[in-house]
């Protein structure tokens, strides 16, 4: 009884300490554009903060990484959040000062910073026994959950609680947030051993094959297949939330509208983590991915019948759906294309495409969005749900061919 009290205990300390993490990286999500667009140069410049956030988690990955192999993953945490705090203070200032470079580099720090937390569900994966895992990664999609309507509500009261200053009041709340993330961090118990830059859990008795030669997978059709799935949904993804604040408010809706919109984006995203990893084993992760290409194809749809409050909530539920079906697939699709020994190369590559894509398409948004409207931006998708459409028809055939002539 007291190994359970202590197990709910110690992953209780995590999912808290997610939870508030999340407040946060929604929270910015929420109002970071339309901060942007009010001392921007140019309306087209309006999401270049948000493309700075992701820019920093992929420049900070590395050094996460390796801070947390050599110093441990719980100063490793405490390292990020600090490089949070000092960059949400930053942001404050030049919100002050309606320095939009300053802005923009302010959230670079904070993208870094998440490169650091992101870590945290590994650490709590680390910190139970082997057969309690599936159950510390529960506990943090949960975390998913609250933070969906707490942090576009902190995003809507934090606007005008700075009379003077519209917005800055936001970033004042990240301080105080990162600030709570840093004390509850402290608490948090330290792991048996350092966490896995891989990002996979792995046992120390798990076989290790020859290391493949990179031409070999760069010839990997399925390799490829599998990083598009995850780099296409997380780039339209980006992009379309991103666009969603900028492009209500532009048709007429107030703050609070688009915090809603957002609140049930984020549920779909996080909501369908509970059962898509028993659809992936159900029906195979190209399946998968094809499910979510079509959930994607709906978001167009609903998006496309115009530019009230409902088209907006149904389009953005379902493009976190979408999202959470293809991420999943696409994941799953590339761990069954290297060796453990391989896990290191390969998931750096398809990081980086990720990313980048995500940086390419969030930085887009508020040009796109300004030039062509919030329904056309919509149609955007189409050619890039085509293309991996075909990629995952072709794999699967290949697939059937090959099962075909060997059993």
């Amino acid at each position: 009884m007291k190994k359970f009290i202590d197990k709910i205990q110690i992953l209780g300390i995590f999912s808290i300490t997610q939870t508030v993490f999340q407040i946060g990286t929604v929270m910015i999500m929420a109002v970071s554009a339309l901060a942007g667009q009010s001392i921007a140069p140019s309306p087209e410049s309006a999401s270049l903060p948000i493309s700075f956030v992701i820019l920093g988690t992929l420049l900070g990955l590395v050094p996460a990484s390796r801070i947390m192999k050599w110093k441990g993953s719980k100063f490793g945490l405490l390292t990020g959040t600090v490089i949070g705090i000092f960059g949400a203070a930053l942001a404050s200032y030049a919100m002050y000062e309606r320095n939009f470079l300053l802005f923009s580099v302010a959230h670079l720090l904070y993208g870094f910073h998440q490169a650091f937390v992101q870590y945290l569900r590994f650490v709590a994966m680390e910190s139970v026994p082997t057969h309690d895992r599936a159950s510390a990664l529960s506990w943090i999609l949960i975390a998913g959950i609250p933070a969906a309507f707490l942090g576009p509500l902190a995003g809507l009261h934090g606007i005008q609680l700075i009379p003077n200053a519209m917005y800055l009041g936001c970033y004042i709340i990240l301080i105080l947030s990162l600030s709570l993330q840093f004390v509850f961090i402290s608490f948090l118990p330290t792991p048996s051993k350092p966490t896995n830059e891989a990002h996979t859990i792995e046992t120390e008795s798990s076989p290790r094959e020859a290391v493949r030669p990179l031409s070999y997978h760069i010839k990997n059709f399925g390799l490829w297949v599998s990083v598009l799935a995850t780099a296409f949904s997380f780039g339209l993804m980006a992009m379309l939330m991103s666009a969603v604040p900028v492009a209500m408010k532009t048709h007429g809706h107030a703050m609070h509208a688009s915090t809603t919109v957002l609140q049930w984006h984020v549920l779909g995203m996080y909501i369908p983590s509970f059962f898509s990893g028993q659809l992936v084993r159900k029906m195979t992760a190209p399946y998968l991915i094809l499910l979510g290409i079509f959930v994607m194809g709906l978001e167009s749809f609903a998006a496309l019948q115009g530019t009230e409050f409902l088209p907006f909530a149904v389009a953005l539920i379902l493009l976190g759906i979408g999202w959470n079906f293809m991420y999943v697939g696409g994941t799953n699709l590339l761990v069954e294309q290297y060796h453990p020994s391989e896990k290191n190369t390969i998931q750096a590559i398809n990081d980086t495409i990720v990313y980048s894509m995500a940086i390419l398409s969030t930085y887009s948004a508020g040009y796109l969005e300004n030039k062509i409207g919030w329904l056309r931006l919509n149609l955007v998708s189409i050619p890039f749900l085509v293309l991996i459409t075909i990629f995952i028809i072709v794999y699967i055939e290949r697939n059937r061919r090959k099962l075909k002539v060997y059993g």
